[in-house]
């Protein structure tokens, strides 16, 4: 049996629409199930176990949905098959997933001066946070709402130094912008900041925008899209590595997988942990799904 899970709240309430899609695609193609509310499950593991006949999960949901999932549950305790799909205003993980199909997805874990928060798509600090920051703050969310918020954080960023460690060796930076650190190649709603990253590699890449003035800035962020970036050698470095450190001189706005924090000013990121993740494609669960409730 399925375990259909969703968040009512995903892409500002409008996520009853995609949960009842999938309702529809089980009862048609006759694959048991059950559905619950993310927000109706007190304790996901504990649920797992009182309800033994649930051999796979279905979990609807943006990054911020998945995010929540890797902070507040014990994926080591859960033996199901999780599947991920798409039903938020972000969704930037699954468009990495979804270029692979399933994997043994690596999960970070940023240990900062305010706690310890785990992410599976990436992390940052600087003018991305700061959009994070306006996004989180506007009242009428939608897909353009981070390149909308984008524009007001550059008025409002002021340029700082970062200190950035990767494996030991360590690099300044003037006038910076961001530091993304990056398990997924995408942030920013479909931005490509690492256009060489990979969901199930060990070491994280990451990206250095600085010495920039605004308007540069700008013309950056449009070349972000496509990963044509990379070829502005000059302003954009790009390293890679499993242990990275991260220190500002002042503390700031910190995000992994677009969630929130304040106050960060030192930050050390490691690997804690590798996790196997299935995208949903209907044509998979046709052809593969199907026959394992129908064998007989």
């Amino acid at each position: 049996m399925f375990l259909i899970v969703h968040n009512p709240l995903s892409a500002n309430k409008k996520s009853k629409k995609t949960t009842n899609k999938m309702v529809k695609f089980f009862k048609r193609n006759s694959i048991p199930f059950v559905l619950r509310s993310s927000l109706k499950i007190e304790n996901f593991n504990d649920f797992l176990d009182k309800n033994t006949q649930i051999t796979d999960i279905l979990y609807l949901g943006g990054d911020g949905s998945i995010n929540y999932l890797i902070n507040h549950v014990d994926l080591e305790k859960i033996k199901q098959n999780i599947y991920l799909a798409k039903s938020g205003s972000g969704n930037d993980f699954l468009k990495s997933l979804l270029r692979i199909d399933s994997g043994s997805v690596t999960i970070g874990e940023a240990t900062t001066n305010k706690g310890a928060y785990r992410f599976i798509n990436g992390a940052g600090i600087g003018i991305d946070s700061l959009v994070c920051h306006f996004v989180d703050s506007d009242s009428k969310k939608g897909k353009l709402s981070y390149f909308i918020n984008f524009f007001r954080a550059i008025i409002k960023y002021r340029r700082m130094d970062f200190t950035v460690t990767v494996d030991g060796v360590e690099h300044q930076y003037h006038k910076g912008y961001f530091v993304a650190v990056q398990n997924g190649r995408y942030f920013g709603g479909g931005m490509k900041v690492a256009p060489f990253a990979s969901i199930t590699d060990d070491e994280y890449v990451v990206c250095v925008a600085h010495n920039l003035n605004s308007f540069v800035v700008q013309i950056l962020f449009m070349t972000i899209y496509f990963g044509l970036h990379r070829f502005i050698k000059k302003r954009v470095a790009f390293l890679k590595g499993k242990a990275i450190s991260i220190k500002i001189n002042e503390p700031y706005y910190f995000q992994t997988d677009g969630e929130l924090v304040e106050g960060i000013n030192e930050i050390n990121i490691k690997k804690v942990m590798s996790r196997e993740f299935h995208a949903f494609r209907r044509s998979h669960f046709k052809n593969s799904i199907f026959k394992k409730f129908h064998s007989k």
